[in-house]
């Protein structure tokens, strides 16, 4: 099963980081949980939500619970 990083934030739908799989759950939370990680992941929320907007959750979640981006908006 393939895990993904996904952001819930104030004002836009939530969306998965798809450019970063992992195959367990615990793959995806250590590297998430990794400091020197924290670059690449704040370059993700910029591109995708900006400066402005709160992070309300980081969690990594398998893919069939991703919603498609149709359902979104996203």
């Amino acid at each position: 099963m393939t895990w993904f990083v996904v952001f819930f934030m104030a004002s836009i739908d939530p969306f998965a980081v798809k450019t970063l799989e992992f195959e367990t759950r615990n793959e995806c939370v250590d590297y998430v949980n990794n400091p020197s990680n924290s670059s690449r992941l704040a370059i993700e929320v910029i591109a995708k939500a900006g400066f402005n907007d709160d992070i309300l959750a980081v969690v990594c979640l398998p893919e069939n619970d991703i919603p498609d981006d149709e359902e979104t908006g996203v």
